[in-house]
């Protein structure tokens, strides 16, 4: 069956092979350059710069509110699933994706979906370090002081 866009290539065929919601972020977080960004040679060969570019915002646009629209319990199901996808320990996964929050967002959102996120890994990051009994190693608080 023929791919119909550059969005259906990159989410059957590149983001379907990747294990949970947050090793679809991480990935397409890994894409973006510091100005924002997204690199894939490969599928800016097949599909050219615009539509990559495209895809991958739309990819990332989509995926960001599936997780936002989430419940924590499923979160945390999947950041475990992710995790042991990379073989990583479920705090230092959640912990390496709280180091770079502004890569995890696409380049147009809002103040409130960027605090949603940086709270439900907050949230994630104390969860998981508390099960290990290592509450000192959660994420330093990533939400800006009131």
């Amino acid at each position: 069956m023929p791919v119909k866009s550059a969005y259906e290539d990159l989410r059957r065929f590149t983001l379907g092979k990747i294990e949970g919601a947050w090793g679809k972020l991480a990935y397409l977080a890994g894409r973006r350059t510091s100005e924002g960004e997204y690199e894939h040679w490969g599928f800016t060969r097949e599909h050219g710069t615009e539509a990559t570019q495209e895809a991958f915002l739309e990819a990332h646009r989509s995926l960001l509110e599936e997780i936002l629209h989430t419940r924590i319990q499923w979160l945390r199901k999947d950041l475990q699933q992710s995790s042991a996808a990379e073989e990583v320990r479920a705090p230092s996964y959640v912990s390496k994706l709280g180091s770079a929050p502004e890569r995890l967002l696409p380049s147009d959102c809002t103040k409130m979906t960027e605090l949603h996120l940086l709270y439900l890994l907050q949230t994630l990051s104390i969860l998981e370090n508390r099960k290990e009994g290592n509450l000192q190693s959660a994420l330093p608080s990533l939400l800006p002081d009131r």
